[in-house]
C-alpha cells in the first residue's frame, strides 16, 4: 500500500498551497530492500520500506541521520497498518528534535497529536503547522 505523506498530505487543501514535491511512503514485501528506496523523478518521491515490525521500523527511523524520516509516522493510514499508536509517538520525540526549519511544521503536527490523544488535527492546528510551513519555505 502507498500513503501520501509531507506537506501535500496536511496542507492539500490550505488557500496558496503549491508543493515542491510529492512524497510517497509504501511498504512492500520485498526482502531485497535492505532499509529504504527512494525512487526521485517528475516532483514525486517514492520511499519505499521493506514490511517489518513497528517496532523494527521505529528502530530503522531513530538510527538515520535524516530527521524527516518521522513524517511516515505522522500519517494516520500508515500507523494504523503498522499498528502505530499515539503512545509509540514518545519513542520518536528525538527524531522531532532534530528537525529542520523546513520539516518544523511536523513538530506542530506531532505535538498537535499527543494533545489530542489521537492522529487527529483541527482546522487550528493545521492552520499553524501551515504558517510554519510557509514561514520556511
Amino acid at each position: 500500500m502507498r500513503y501520501l505523506m509531507g506537506s501535500t498530505y496536511f496542507f492539500k487543501g490550505q488557500p496558496g498551497f503549491k508543493p515542491h514535491d510529492i512524497d510517497y511512503v509504501e511498504l512492500v514485501d520485498d526482502k531485497s530492500i535492505k532499509e529504504k528506496l527512494i525512487i526521485r523523478g517528475q516532483g514525486k518521491d517514492y520511499i519505499q520500506l521493506r514490511k517489518k515490525d513497528k517496532e523494527s521500523l521505529i528502530a530503522d527511523a531513530l538510527k538515520s541521520d535524516l530527521a524527516m524520516v518521522v513524517g511516515k509516522f505522522l500519517i494516520p493510514e500508515f500507523n494504523k497498518e503498522i499498528g502505530f499508536t499515539i503512545e509509540d509517538l514518545h519513542k520518536i520525540k528525538s527524531l522531532i528534535d532534530r528537525l529542520d526549519d523546513k520539516h518544523k511544521y511536523e513538530e506542530v503536527i506531532y505535538s498537535s497529536y499527543l494533545i489530542n490523544n489521537a492522529f487527529i488535527l483541527t482546522k487550528e492546528q493545521i492552520e499553524e503547522a501551515y504558517a510554519l510551513y510557509k514561514k520556511f519555505r
